[in-house]
């Protein structure tokens, strides 16, 4: 096992080193204009690395316009049409639609292939076959599964398609996979109580100029409630005073 990991390890470092692979796309486009169309639209994803190149043999078939039973108007707003005819699928471009025929011949080849765009490098991730789960990465997950089946016969895995995985494979992949630069982990800070909202202090009125400083204003005394009468006894009735007995006059002298 330590073998063959130093030996995938040797093999990726020096992919610059290894030769081209190459991809065909399987189209059978009609009549010379949208053959021109799709040949100009794949020499624009090619790359000295993958070359892609057209094989008319076989795949679904690229119209301009509709024939026969599928010489149905078309929708004003779309550039092409997807159907199947007599168990055949057919790509019909719309000779008046709103995109130019370059561009919608691309828009529809992107599309039926699966890129998620229409460039070099799209075509690099879905076309070399180094794409083993078909996540649209080329990645550490791929080699995973080359090397669960590295020494096998089985085609998963097998990019060269030769009925086994092996060296040759190892070297194709490495030819396709491109390290990602690692991320710095950020260590989440812990969670901190929100610090409870203070009350702005009211705005004072601005000083005048030259002015005395007010004096602070006391507050009101607070009333105090009377306090509840007790009841009274009445008073008790006042004795009669005592009858008074009259003095006699002197009597007269002679």
């Amino acid at each position: 096992m330590k073998g063959r990991v130093s030996r995938l390890l040797c093999l990726l470092v020096a992919a610059s080193a290894l030769g081209a692979s190459a991809a065909t796309v399987k189209l059978r486009p009609q009549g010379d204009e949208l053959t021109r169309a799709v040949q100009a639209a794949l020499a624009a994803i090619s790359t000295k690395e993958l070359p892609v190149t057209l094989d008319a043999s076989s795949g679904p078939v690229l119209a301009l316009g509709g024939t026969g039973a599928s010489a149905a108007p078309f929708n004003p707003d779309l550039s092409a049409r997807t159907i199947t005819l007599g168990g055949e699928r057919r790509i019909e471009f719309n000779p008046a639609g709103p995109l130019p025929l370059a561009q919608a011949v691309q828009q529809e080849l992107a599309r039926e292939l699966g890129f998620a765009e229409w460039t070099s490098a799209a075509a690099r991730t879905r076309l070399s076959g180094a794409d083993l789960n078909g996540d649209g990465q080329i990645d550490l997950t791929d080699l995973a599964i080359l090397m669960s089946n590295y020494g096998k016969n089985t085609s998963v895995g097998d990019l060269n398609q030769d009925r086994k995985v092996d060296d040759a494979d190892l070297r194709l992949f490495s030819t396709q996979y491109k390290p990602q630069p690692s991320r710095p982990e950020v260590t989440p800070s812990p969670a901190t109580a929100p610090a409870a909202p203070t009350t702005p202090p009211e705005p004072t009125a601005p000083a005048t100029p030259g002015a005395a400083p007010a004096s602070p204003t006391p507050a009101p005394p607070v009333p105090t409630p009377p306090a509840p009468a007790s009841p009274t006894q009445p008073a008790p009735p006042a004795e009669p005073a005592p009858p008074t007995e009259p003095t006699p006059a002197p009597p007269n002298q002679p």
